[in-house]
């Protein structure tokens, strides 16, 4: 009877000690990251701050000083309106996707962070990101259509874009018309007669392109009614023979733009804000979806995202909103030029004094492709196109890298021997 009058005295301290426990202690509070496939939901965050603490955002972006100053501007004016404090971190207009990884893995902890949107579901599927509709339903604008396969993966959305750069042909009809041709060609044979008269003057080139990014190879293709995948294998096998007449530049385009005004390049394919900028009277530029919709590939898009570190979700997804509304986007656009990546600044018409070489409806409709087939992320195709397009990766190699998982066996490129 006494051992047993112990066990229920021990018993009770044990409940007192529980019961005396801090009340604001966090039991469930962890600093890691969540796993793949873990969608925290508005009361159920791995990483909430404390009830009454000072909602306070670090940004981390990648804009050129005229941009970053804008952004400063209209965050201000979300921070007058919301209390919400912000610091924004520009790693510079040449930061990619490294410098984001940095960010994210060994950087300052972001709250959020900007990407370009093609490797939005890339970071989402190693864990990096939070979902963006989880915290608010409707996060700024309606992102144009072609770049919701971007944004999307396994039923939620991952990022809020802030503008669009399209990749276009850029050329003199001049130059084209000393070739033979009267217009932009539009299908392989129009290239390959073209490719055959740029071969008969010495030092001219029939295309031009960036080797470091996808988006060059992505407008050839789409100018031939193929997609980036599932691609025309003979468009593919037309790139590798017309390797050596295709001038190659190493992510900066001064080459590419010397070479078009001196007329020793039929045409290339360069941002669109790069066009209205440097493009003048003698070029002019056309967009390869010309009366169809736009494809993804052909879209540079940056976009802002919700790290999984981020400590307070709401205001985070509450400043996406804000930031990529219409009316911010129209602000945006009048101060940097950039175009918007929400479709209600189409539908509502761009400001008079903002021409484009194409009917911005295009931007409006998905020009097609095999989303859900491609499972290779943007990284992996990014080296892949420069593979091809140097001589070092033959057409097999290249379908089988776009066709490898994210990450998985079989993913690294076949080279050509």
């Amino acid at each position: 009877m006494l051992r047993r009058k112990n066990y229920w005295l021990l018993f009770a301290i044990l409940l007192l000690s529980l019961t005396s426990l801090s009340p604001g202690m966090d039991l469930n509070q962890t600093d890691e990251r969540p796993l793949v496939n873990e969608y925290p939901s508005q009361s159920q965050s791995f990483s909430q701050r404390q009830k009454g603490e000072p909602a306070y955002l670090r940004i981390s972006v990648s804009l050129s000083h005229k941009e970053f100053r804008e952004l400063q501007k209209i965050s201000r004016n979300y921070t007058l309106s919301s209390g919400v404090n912000i610091e924004l971190v520009n790693l510079g207009e040449s930061a990619g996707y490294d410098a984001v990884m940095d960010e994210l893995t060994i950087g300052n902890s972001p709250d959020i962070v900007m990407t370009e949107a093609h490797y939005i579901r890339e970071l989402a599927q190693q864990g990096y990101l939070l979902p963006v509709d989880a915290y608010r339903s409707s996060p700024g604008g309606t992102p144009l259509t072609p770049l919701l396969p971007l944004l999307q993966w396994n039923g939620y959305v991952w990022g809020a874009p802030l503008d669009i750069d399209p990749y276009v042909f850029v050329y003199s009809p001049q130059v084209l018309k000393e070739l033979g041709a009267e217009a932009l060609p539009g299908s392989l044979g129009g290239w390959t007669r073209l490719l055959e008269q740029s071969l008969k003057k010495p030092g001219t080139y029939v295309l031009g392109m960036d080797a470091g990014s996808p988006y060059g190879m992505s407008v050839f293709l789409e100018s031939v009614g193929s997609a980036l995948f599932p691609v025309s294998r003979e468009a593919l096998e037309w790139t590798s023979r017309a390797r050596s007449s295709i001038y190659l530049s190493d992510g900066k385009h001064d080459g590419i733009w010397n070479r078009l005004r001196e007329g020793s390049i039929a045409a290339a394919v360069l941002p669109l804000s790069e066009w209205r900028e440097d493009g003048g009277d003698s070029l002019v530029a056309e967009a390869p979806w010309m009366g169809a919709g736009a494809g993804a590939e052909t879209l540079y898009c940056r976009s802002f995202a919700l790290s999984a570190q981020t400590r307070s979700p709401e205001a985070a997804a509450d400043w996406l909103s804000y930031i990529t509304s219409a009316r911010s986007q129209l602000s945006w656009l009048e101060s940097t030029g950039r175009l918007p990546a929400a479709e209600e600044s189409y539908r509502g018409g761009l400001p008079g004094e903002v021409s484009l070489p194409f009917d911005a409806g295009g931007l409006l409709t998905d020009g097609g492709g095999a989303d859900g087939e491609l499972q290779a992320g943007w990284s992996e195709i990014t080296a892949a196109a420069n593979l091809l397009l140097t001589g070092k990766l033959d057409t097999a190699g290249f379908i089988q890298a776009l066709s490898s998982p994210l990450g998985g066996e079989g993913s690294d490129p076949a080279p050509a021997y």
